[in-house]
């Protein structure tokens, strides 16, 4: 598991060599004046400081870049300070910048010496401190590893751990050029250059330098902001495999975590507030524990130590730097340690402490009364008593106090809420481009010509000329020069033209029409004035043709058969209507000599001609032969003059269709003539022009109409030149208060770039959402001003700034928080409340204050005990290691590996001050202590490792357990797999009577107390009083009645696994940790047994599962 845990460690995050890599490089090249850097500043001490900022710029140009920088500073270092509290990076005192491209490998940029620095905001003054904390280590190894030219300096690296080269302080100088001169081997560059060299240079490095061929070294001080290294829990984890490898038995916290079913000591707290973790430290010191402390950074570190008692904090550290310092005045005070004086002041100070206790008491009854006479209301729900109300202010300050306190305040803010949130996002957003948008004219896109429009209108001005140049000719240049007017009827003229011609099927060039098409000889004829007399013959015959249609379509379709051969057809026309004439007066056919004259002139129609098969023997038959007949010789005379005109058409077909024929060419031949007088017009108005222009033929015509219509083109360009100069002029001139976005449209016009106007009326639509914008900002913002110019400052001072999205929630809240503030300090408090109030803030003082050093003495007294067991004189001459002296280590979780030596169970307790992203490489604390203590909530799953899967295999057991992406939390909480063995034996569990005790069984045991509530006093450890041996049956008896209030340690252990497991038969879906919980509310033991009634309730449930 430890091989797993060690590849796992350096695949979470590959060593970065590269400045590229790091989250943020700030050059202390880059610092302001006025800020002075302390070069031989130690471990503890201030490297610098940067003073709070006033909000408004000075009123002096000349300080503006200064105050700009300082601010820029300000904010850079207060953001880390919010941030090293979540965890997640660590920020260092980066020295010895190191560039080099070898020919083969990556490429090395940063830096070689990093110290671990704690940026603190001062409480009062706010002002940020960089202050050195930890020791300072070498990186070369971790740069360089794999480069054949370089060689490990060991002599240098022995120089670093011993305190050389620490911060910025001469020595580191002297120590990099001595890596210089060490590190590489001998003729590892070509060319006789120099190894490497070293610069006393503080410029920042230029973004974008080319890297040297030959090792650049230059001293380039700067604070490096990076993700916590893993490299040396990789390093940790070998050393524990070695360990093992060489015979030392596995601790006991690991060996609970990977036998089947087992489960280490664990306590995880994951609702904490802001004293927790103080409270359980100085807790299990009270207890004589050897405790280490893991959390987030350096500044976190350096907090929770500054958080303690003084005389408290005296037992701890922090910075491993002053380790040595404070394991020699723990020997020192150890030595002269004398415990019966010592019991004496505990005790003296419990006296105190219960005295204070009960003047607080008092005093705190007394102020309620006072409260409760002088009960006041300061508005928006700030009602109460003066002490009351100002509590309240005070516990609501760190939320709300960002409102500036003005008095005079309104009841509700100037703007609401939702307004607020608009109005930080308006000042994140404006720029000088949008603030100058105010002074500008309101142009309403809308209101402009849709880009669509100007589009159209440039496109059809490029379509009229490209067309005009295309068909441009001599003929349609000399047009185009004629008036207006004139080319209106010419145009007017050869419309006329041009649509006769196409309803007779000529459109289009002459060349394609064919020569026998009637309407083509007759137009070609009419243009060169030939024929005019044969024509006009055959036009006269229109109204013939026109009657003969008219006859068949009276026919009604009937048919009629005229005599064979070929009749006179005069003959037969006048005795059919003789004949009908005869038949209408009342004649009658008859045979022989008696027939009519009538009739023997029709005989050869009566013998031969027939209506639809029957002979014409009736008037109304007979008038239908009839006019057959003058059908055909109007058929007969069509054909004659058409034959004239050089138009023949066939006689075979019947005579009703060659009326439909003969009707048809008519019309269409009436419909060239109706175009003539067009033409004769077109020639006068061209003679009148003065243009000698041939029309005789039908090719002249159309290069005439041709050249007619290019001059009309070329007036549709000046007309679309027009609109667009119309359109242009209905924008109007751009003024100086007009947008620049109206003269880029303007200019896109005369341009003709239709699409360059679209992206103008864009910017010009942004452009007007943008001066909506700047002046709603304005006027929110001077709605704000109007009532509390402060905060308005505060706004344009701190825009951007992503702790206003919280603040504009509480909007409402700061307001009255501010006006309730500003009411109070104006209402003149009751002398006899005030000085209540003052005595009782004295007297919480004194009660803090003693039990702080009750506390201290307590925890004082476990830690000099436990070293009189050591042989002081001796550990004093052996120069012990502070990590067997000091009791106390609060340590960044991945610097522990760096200070702390890897001896198996050299601690008590661990507390995991918050996850901080930590996976299962931060399982290594189970070597160092048995139990854990886990405080803050449980993370989500980590991130898959960058690096390459870990080579060596899980153990089954822990096969789906153990995982990459587990975070530290879940995996020392989820419930293991039961094994499958029989009763386990509680470690720690209490000795039979008569048994030997173990070593170290002297020292209280750690799950037997407690930490104190905060402003409690810790209770002294007091020995728990032994179980009696349990009868010698198979199953001891059931406890007859569970009665709350009683000792954990006087339930025997046979009695709690049947209690849990009554439990866990009742209420089957609960995990264990429910019962653990749900027995615990039942037994209801006293307070301070809470770590031991969770640790053996928790036996016992174990033990119950395993017998089931």
């Amino acid at each position: 598991m430890l091989g797993y845990l060690r590849d796992l460690a350096r695949a979470r995050l590959r060593p970065a060599r590269d400045l590229a890599e790091h989250h943020q490089v700030l050059w202390l090249a880059e610092l302001p004046g006025d800020v002075y850097v302390e070069a031989d500043a130690g471990p503890g001490d201030v490297l610098f400081s940067v003073p709070v900022i006033p909000l408004a710029p000075p009123a002096v140009l000349e300080e503006f870049d200064g105050w700009l920088a300082l601010r820029h500073w300000y904010r850079i270092l207060r953001d880390l300070a919010d941030q090293e509290a979540g965890g997640g990076h660590e920020v260092v005192l980066a020295a010895g910048l190191l560039s080099w491209r070898p020919q083969a490998g990556p490429a090395v940029h940063d830096h070689l010496l990093s110290t671990p620095v704690r940026i603190v905001v001062d409480g009062r003054t706010e002002r940020i401190d960089v202050v050195l904390a930890g020791h300072t280590s070498l990186r070369d190894r971790e740069l360089l590893s794999g480069q054949p030219a370089y060689r490990p300096a060991d002599r240098v690296s022995d120089a670093v751990r011993a305190g050389r080269g620490f911060g910025l302080n001469s020595s580191v100088g002297d120590l990099l050029r001595e890596w210089c001169s060490t590190a590489f081997v001998d003729g590892a560059f070509a060319g006789g250059d120099e190894a490497a060299a070293y610069r006393e240079d503080w410029a920042p490095e230029p973004p974008g330098a080319a890297l040297p061929a030959v090792p650049r070294l230059r001293l380039a001080p700067a604070l490096v902001v990076r993700p916590p290294g893993r490299e040396a829990v990789a390093d940790y984890h070998t050393r524990m495999i070695r360990l093992l490898v060489n015979g030392t038995a596995v601790p006991e916290g690991l060996a609970r975590f990977v036998a089947p079913g087992g489960r280490p000591h664990v306590k995880h707290i994951a609702e904490t507030g802001p004293g927790t973790t103080q409270t359980f430290l100085a807790g299990l010191l009270v207890l004589g524990m050897r405790v280490v402390v893991a959390t987030s950074g350096a500044s976190a570190s350096g907090a929770l130590r500054a958080a303690l008692p003084p005389d408290l904090a005296a037992l701890t550290v922090a910075d491993p730097a002053v380790a040595a310092d404070t394991a020699e005045a723990l020997l020192a005070r150890a030595a002269a340690h004398d415990p019966g004086r010592h019991g004496r002041h505990v005790a003296a100070l419990a006296e105190r402490e219960a005295a204070a206790d009960r003047d607080v008491a008092e005093l705190r009854e007394r102020v309620g009364e006072a409260e409760t006479a002088e009960a006041t209301d300061l508005g928006s729900g700030y009602r109460g008593g003066r002490g009351e109300l100002d509590e309240r202010l005070r516990a609501e300050a760190p939320d709300l106090a960002w409102l500036p306190v003005r008095p005079d305040l309104p009841p509700g803010p100037p703007i609401s809420r939702a307004e607020a949130a608009e109005l930080v996002v308006l000042l994140a957003e404006e720029t000088p481009g949008r603030k100058a948008r105010t002074a500008q004219r309101d142009v309403d896109p809308g209101a402009l010509p849709s880009a669509p429009y100007v589009r159209t209108l440039i496109e059809a001005e490029a379509a009229a000329a490209e067309r005009a140049e295309r068909s441009g000719t001599d003929l349609s240049r000399r047009l185009r020069d004629l008036d207006v007017t004139r080319l209106a009827r010419l145009d007017g003229c050869a419309s006329v033209v041009a649509a006769a011609l196409r309803d007779v099927g000529l459109d289009g060039h002459p060349g394609g029409w064919n020569p026998a098409d009637l309407a083509a000889r007759a137009f070609g004829d009419a243009l060169a004035h030939r024929r005019p007399l044969v024509w006009s013959r055959v036009a006269e015959m229109a109204a013939r043709a026109d009657w003969a249609r008219r006859a068949v379509a009276g026919m009604g379709g009937r048919r009629v058969v005229l005599p064979p051969g070929e009749p006179d057809l005069r003959r037969l026309a006048d005795a059919a209507r003789d004949l009908r004439d005869y038949l209408d007066g009342g004649g009658t056919l008859k045979r022989g000599p008696l027939r009519s004259a009538a009739q023997r002139q029709a005989e050869a129609l009566l013998g031969g001609a027939t209506v639809d098969g029957e002979a014409p023997t009736t008037p109304e038959l007979l008038d239908l032969v009839f006019t057959d007949l003058m059908v055909r010789m109007s058929c007969q005379e069509l054909q004659y003059v058409w034959d004239a005109a050089g138009i023949s058409f066939p006689v075979d077909p019947p005579p009703a269709d060659r009326v439909i024929r003969f009707a048809r060419a008519h019309a269409r031949l009436a419909r060239v003539r109706d175009a003539m007088p067009a033409v004769e017009e077109t020639k006068e108005l061209l003679r009148l022009s003065h243009l000698s222009v041939p029309l005789g033929h039908p090719l002249q015509w159309h290069g005439y109409a041709s050249a007619l219509a290019s001059a009309l083109e070329g007036l549709g360009v000046d007309r679309a030149a027009a609109d667009l100069a119309a359109l242009r002029d209905s924008i109007g001139p751009v003024d100086g208060d007009d947008p620049p976005e109206l003269g880029a449209a303007l200019d896109a016009i005369d341009a003709r770039d239709a699409a360059a106007y679209g992206r103008a009326l864009g910017a010009l639509a942004e452009a007007r959402h943008e001066r909506a914008r700047q002046i709603r900002c304005e006027e929110l913002l001077g709605r704000v001003r109007a009532v509390h110019p402060d905060l308005a400052n505060l706004l344009l001072a701190t825009d951007g700034d992503d702790v206003w999205q919280a603040r504009t929630r509480r909007w409402d809240e700061a307001w009255a928080w501010a006006r309730a503030s500003a009411r109070l300090a104006g209402t003149a408090p009751s002398p006899a409340a005030e000085g209540l109030r003052a005595s009782l803030a004295e007297a919480e003082e004194r009660l803090r204050t003693v039990r702080d050093d009750l506390t201290s003495a307590r925890a004082w007294g476990a830690a000099l005990a436990r070293l009189a067991g050591l042989d002081l004189a001796s550990a004093v001459s052996a120069s012990a290691a502070p990590h067997e002296v000091v009791p106390a280590w609060i340590l960044p979780l991945w610097r522990i590996p760096d200070t702390l030596p890897p001896r198996p169970g050299s601690f008590d307790v661990v507390l995991v001050d918050g996850e901080h992203g930590a996976g299962a490489e931060a399982l290594f604390l189970l070597w160092l202590a048995p139990r854990i203590l886990l405080i803050g909530p449980s993370g989500p799953e980590l991130p898959v490792p960058d690096g390459p899967a870990p080579a060596v295999a899980l153990p089954d057991t822990l096969q789906g357990r153990l995982t990459p992406t587990t975070s530290l939390f879940t995996l020392l909480t989820q419930d293991p797999e039961p094994s499958p063995g029989g009763d386990a034996p509680e470690p720690g569990a209490e000795p039979e009577p008569g048994a030997e005790p173990e070593p170290g069984a002297t020292r209280p045991d750690p799950r037997a107390a407690a930490p104190p509530a905060p402003r409690e006093p810790v209770p002294p450890p007091r020995p728990a009083p032994p179980e009696q041996r349990a009868p010698a049956s198979p199953r001891p008896e059931p406890p007859g009645q569970v009665r709350r209030g009683r000792s954990i340690v006087s339930y025997k252990r046979p009695e709690l696994v049947e209690f849990v497991g009554r439990i866990a038969a009742r209420e089957p879906d609960l995990t264990d940790e429910q019962i653990v919980e749900l027995a615990a509310r039942l037994l209801g033991c006293p307070e301070d047994e809470a770590l031991l009634v969770g640790a053996r309730l928790r036996y016992a449930v174990e033990a119950y599962r395993s017998g089931q």
